[in-house]
C-alpha cells in the first residue's frame, strides 16, 4: 500500500466542497439539485464560440482609433494610411449627394474640433468645409507642402462629430495653378465597415486639389460613371463620394492610378471635358 498517496490525498481534503457528514433528507435534496445544474451546464465552461454570438465576436472588429492597415492611394506624393474591410451600400451613406451644400458656421466649428485632434499636421489651416447630407468633409493644408481631409459625421446642429476617417497626403507639390489650370491632389479610397452603428459601410474615395483663378467649377466623373460636384473655394477644391477612385492599372511608381475623369468651367462659361491636371515639371 503506498502510504504517499493517503497522505497526499488527505492534504487536498479540506479543499474539498463536498459535505462531510451524512446528509439529511433536505441535504440531499439540495446535492441532487446541484448535480443536475453541473450535469446540465455547458461543457465549454461558457464558451460562446460555437454558437451565434461566438460567431459574431470572432470577426476581426475594425477601428478608426487602432486601425489593422492596408492602404489603397494614389497621390502625385506621400501615402495615407487608410482603413480595410469593405461593405455593401447601406444606410450609411443614405443622405450624401453628389451636389454639395454648405455647412454652418457653428457646424464647421464643431467639426473642426474633433478633426484637428485626428490629423498628424503641424499647424493645419483650415481652407475649406463642405457638407453632403449627414456628413462634413474639412480640408487643412500644413507645412512642407501638406494637406490633410476629414470626413465626420455630423447632423445638421449636433453638438459632436463622431465616425472620423481621416488622410494625409501631398498637397499643392510646391507648385500652384494660374488661370484655368488645376491640380490633381490626393486621392484616397476608404474601406470601413462595423464602426458606424450602421453595418457594414461602402467603399469611399475622397480628392482635393489646386485651381487657378478662371475655374468656377470642377466635377469629377468617378469609375462607375456618377458625376460629382467638387466644393471649390478660395483656389481649392474637394470631394468625396460612396465608391472608389482607383482603378486596376497601376502608376509608374506601382500604385494604382486614378480612374477618374474631370469637367472644368471657367469664369467665361467656357466647359472642358477631360481636362487635364497640371503635374509638376
Amino acid at each position: 500500500m503506498d502510504k504517499n498517496k493517503y497522505l497526499e490525498l488527505d492534504a487536498f481534503r479540506p479543499l474539498d466542497s463536498a459535505p462531510q457528514v451524512d446528509l439529511d433528507e433536505a441535504g440531499q435534496i439540495r446535492a441532487n439539485a446541484r448535480l443536475q445544474q453541473i450535469l446540465a451546464s455547458d461543457p465549454d465552461n461558457g464558451n460562446t464560440a460555437n454558437d451565434a454570438i461566438g460567431k459574431r465576436r470572432s470577426r476581426p472588429v475594425r477601428r478608426i482609433a487602432a486601425p489593422i492597415a492596408l492602404a489603397a492611394v494614389a497621390a502625385i506624393t506621400a501615402s495615407v494610411v487608410l482603413l480595410p474591410g469593405a461593405g455593401s451600400n447601406d444606410a450609411a451613406y443614405a443622405s450624401w449627394n453628389a451636389v454639395p451644400g454648405s455647412i454652418s458656421s457653428p457646424d464647421r466649428a464643431v467639426a473642426d474640433a474633433a478633426c484637428r485632434g485626428s490629423l498628424d499636421l503641424s499647424s493645419p489651416q483650415l481652407d475649406l468645409a463642405e457638407r453632403r447630407g449627414d456628413w462634413v468633409v474639412l480640408l487643412y493644408t500644413a507645412s512642407e507642402h501638406m494637406a490633410g481631409m476629414c470626413l465626420a459625421h455630423l447632423p445638421a446642429g449636433a453638438q459632436k462629430a463622431d465616425n472620423i476617417d481621416f488622410s494625409r497626403g501631398g498637397g499643392d507639390q510646391g507648385f500652384l495653378p494660374v488661370a484655368g489650370e488645376f491640380t490633381q491632389g490626393n486621392i484616397a479610397e476608404f474601406r470601413g465597415g462595423n464602426i458606424f452603428g450602421f453595418g457594414d459601410r461602402p467603399e469611399i474615395a475622397l480628392t482635393h486639389g489646386n485651381v487657378g483663378e478662371d475655374v468656377t467649377a470642377v466635377t469629377i466623373t468617378t469609375p462607375d460613371g456618377q458625376l460629382v460636384e467638387a466644393t471649390v473655394q478660395d483656389g481649392r477644391y474637394a470631394a468625396w463620394w460612396p465608391g472608389k477612385a482607383l482603378g486596376d492599372e497601376l502608376e509608374g511608381n506601382g500604385g494604382p492610378a486614378p480612374a477618374i475623369s474631370y469637367t472644368i468651367t471657367l469664369n467665361d462659361q467656357r466647359v472642358i471635358e477631360n481636362a487635364t491636371p497640371r503635374m509638376p515639371s
